[in-house]
Formats: structure tokens, sequence, C-alpha cells
């Protein structure tokens, strides 16, 4: 009897496992309908962790890929360098939650200017489902911020970079439930607050 309980669990938990890949597909696919779909099986919230953690640890490992080794030469002991490399992934992940706040916030922000009533939290999780096309452009923002400033490096992180915000625009689309043409006004305000804030912040 416990023998037929341990395999029936085991066989919910692949189940689980495999509707976890089915639904990033669909994710990645852009598709407006697995939102909706994962918020009625109660799984926003683990997913958005999940995918917000899987950033987080490629962020850190590519930044650990990309990273001068001579940085490490004058270690002690090899320990050193595991507990170094250790910290720059625990980094990686804490950078990704800040980054997936400020994103969510902003888009809330915006989307909530067109007399949305959408709570933030919903937001929040929502977009940290759709973040999963980021996954893409993590290799090429890690190389950028490393001095491999070429064309064909900066062509992909624009490509993924686009992929990336047509997810997390059709994920707020999908939590608001706006037109198309409400999301493009609240985008447009969105993109030119922020790239007149980092022009007076940067320049």
């Amino acid at each position: 009897m416990e023998s037929g309980k341990c395999t029936i669990d085991r066989m919910n938990g692949e189940a689980r496992g495999m509707n976890y890949f089915n639904d990033m597909w669909r994710v990645l696919k852009i598709d407006e309908t697995i939102y909706k779909d994962i918020h009625t099986r109660g799984l926003t919230i683990r997913y958005a962790m999940i995918n917000v953690f899987i950033l987080g640890v490629l962020y850190g490992l590519f930044s650990l890929y990309f990273a001068d080794r001579e940085l490490f030469r004058d270690f002690p002991d090899p320990s050193s360098v595991f507990v170094t490399e250790a910290i720059i992934v625990g980094t990686g992940i804490l950078v990704a939650f800040l980054v997936h706040l400020g994103a969510a916030f902003l888009f809330w922000t915006f989307c909530r200017a067109m007399r949305g009533e959408i709570r933030f939290i919903p937001t929040y999780f929502i977009l940290g489902v759709a973040i999963a096309p980021l996954w893409l452009a993590v290799p090429g923002l890690t190389a950028l911020h490393a001095g491999w400033r070429t064309i064909p490096v900066s062509l992909y992180v624009g490509f993924t970079g686009l992929y990336a915000f047509a997810s997390l625009f059709v994920a707020a689309k999908s939590v608001f439930g706006y037109s198309y043409k409400t999301m493009f006004i609240a985008m447009a305000m969105m993109l030119v607050f922020t790239i007149g804030f980092l022009g007076l912040w940067l320049g």
C-alpha cells in the first residue's frame, strides 16, 4: 500500500514538473491565455518565484563566466574562490528580485494610470512569470557588462530585450484586461518617462 502511494506521489510530482515546462513553453511563445490558466491552477506565485530565481542564478553564473579570472589569482585557497563565487551568484539572485520589483512597479504605475483597478501584488507575480524570456538576454547583458561591446552582442541584447519586453507587455495586458491600444499608450508613457529619467540621471 505504501509502495503504491509513493508511486502515485512520484507520478504526480513528475506531472507537475512537466506542467511547468509546458507552461513556460507557452510563456516563451507569448501566449496570453497562459496567465489565466496558471492563475486558475493557483500556480502564479510559485512560477514567479521560480522564474525570478532562475534569472538571478543565470545572471550570477554568466557574470562568473565573463569575469576576469585574474580577480581570483591572489586568493589563498580554492575554498575562498568558491565562497566568492557563491556570493556573486547570490548577489545575482538578489539583483534579479530587485529588478523584478522595480519593473513590476513601473508597469503597474503606468497601467494603473489608464484607470486600471488591479492591485500591485497580482501584477508583481504575473510579470514574474512573464520574465522567462529575459533568461535569453542574460548572456548578452553580462557580456556587455564585462566589456564585450561588439555589434553582434549589442544586436543580440537588442533582439532578446525586445522579446522580453513583448512578453511583459502581453502579461500586463492580460492582468489589466486592456486593449492593445490602451496598452500601447501606457507603455509609450512609461518609455518616455524611463528614457527621460535615465537621460537626466546619466547626463
